[in-house]
């Protein structure tokens, strides 16, 4: 029997998480919750896409239903999570794809109603979920007998966390920095203006240059992927530092990394080690490329982080200088969809 799975938020990651479940042979999405209530507007929004193009599958509608190659997702519009009954509709995972921070509160009122477990695509505070998932770093933490909102953490970590995994694992991490180049995101501004909060709708950020135009300007901010990697890798607490630019482009981030390890090694032997994870990994993580490729290259690449080899460079005693490629938007879909496949085959070996 297929993954019964619903999708509350059909934002980007959103529409694309769908994109991706929909070609899953073991994955059916049967339920969408989103603020919009034009079903027509929705089933437009996953039918043309300007970045990764038209959606192969057929898309209708039909009443409150979308019917994508004769199949029926049926569409709710409730402003808050728990108030879709998601396990009536034969719901057992729910992905809140949503951003809204009052949605992970909410869902915990989902943990009695039959629905298995709750997939949140951010990384809130610990307090707030029950345990965060990277595959092929730590997949085997989840607990179905303890754990029921998951996190997928973040883009940015889910690129930096394998390779720092790698990198710690191999040769030791003393120390190292991090900087993320990252695109836009959608609560930011065409032309000058206050930065306005996503995650708390109403809220003005007292951030004032992440208001300035994001299409005309490199912007220089704080960035949480540190702060979500160590809830996975807790060993790298206190090791790193962070800063990221978002950057006038619509998709794939870069990750600038620098990092003192505390054995010694050449340039080969990083290459050797990521071409070996790449050879003995179970999901797409790491990838490596040895092309001259620029960003747009690695438009719905699926890959958590693509290590390019001619940016592995070595600078006095034992410090590395790497540089990853990631598709923000697909690859960490890919990796949410993989999270769900993680948590049913738990169930199943558990119930």
């Amino acid at each position: 029997m297929k993954i019964k799975v619903g999708i509350n938020g059909l934002g980007r990651i959103g529409r694309s998480i769908l994109r991706i479940a929909l070609n899953h042979p073991d994955m059916e999405v049967v339920v969408i919750n989103d603020i919009n209530p034009d079903v027509n507007n929705i089933a437009y929004l996953l039918k043309y896409d300007s970045i990764y193009g038209r959606m192969s599958q057929e898309i209708n509608v039909d009443g409150d239903s979308l019917i994508i190659d004769g199949n029926a997702i049926k569409v709710f519009c409730e402003k808050n999570i728990d108030q879709v009954e998601w396990y009536k509709e034969g719901v057992e995972y729910v992905i809140d794809s949503s951003g809204i921070s009052k949605n992970i509160d909410l869902a915990r009122n989902l943990q009695d109603s039959g629905v298995k477990s709750c997939i949140v695509t951010n990384s809130p505070k610990e307090d707030k979920v029950d345990c965060y998932i990277i595959p092929t770093v730590n997949h085997d933490d989840f607990d179905p007998k303890k754990h029921f909102i998951v996190s997928s953490s973040i883009c940015d970590a889910n690129a930096f966390v394998p390779v720092a995994d790698i990198l710690d694992r191999n040769f030791g991490i003393e120390h190292g920095f991090l900087t993320t180049l990252h695109p836009w995101l959608n609560y930011q501004n065409l032309l000058d203006g206050p930065s306005i909060s996503y995650a708390t709708p109403g809220e003005i950020y007292d951030y004032y240059s992440l208001g300035r135009s994001s299409v005309g300007s490199l912007i220089p901010k704080t960035t949480s992927a540190i702060d979500a990697s160590c809830k996975v890798l807790k060993q790298l607490e206190g090791k790193f530092q962070s800063m990221s630019y978002r950057v006038p482009t619509m998709v794939v981030a870069s990750g600038d990394l620098t990092v003192k390890l505390n054995k010694d090694f050449s340039v080969e032997d990083i290459k050797s080690v990521f071409e070996d994870a790449e050879k003995n990994q179970k999901w797409k993580v790491i990838h490596n490329n040895k092309e001259p490729l620029v960003s747009t290259d690695f438009i719905k690449n699926d890959y958590s982080a693509v290590v390019d080899h001619r940016w592995i460079m070595k600078n006095g005693d034992n410090y590395l200088k790497m540089v990853l490629w990631y598709d923000n938007e697909w690859a960490y879909s890919a990796r949410v969809v993989d999270v769900v496949e993680i948590l049913a085959e738990k169930h199943n070996s558990y119930f």
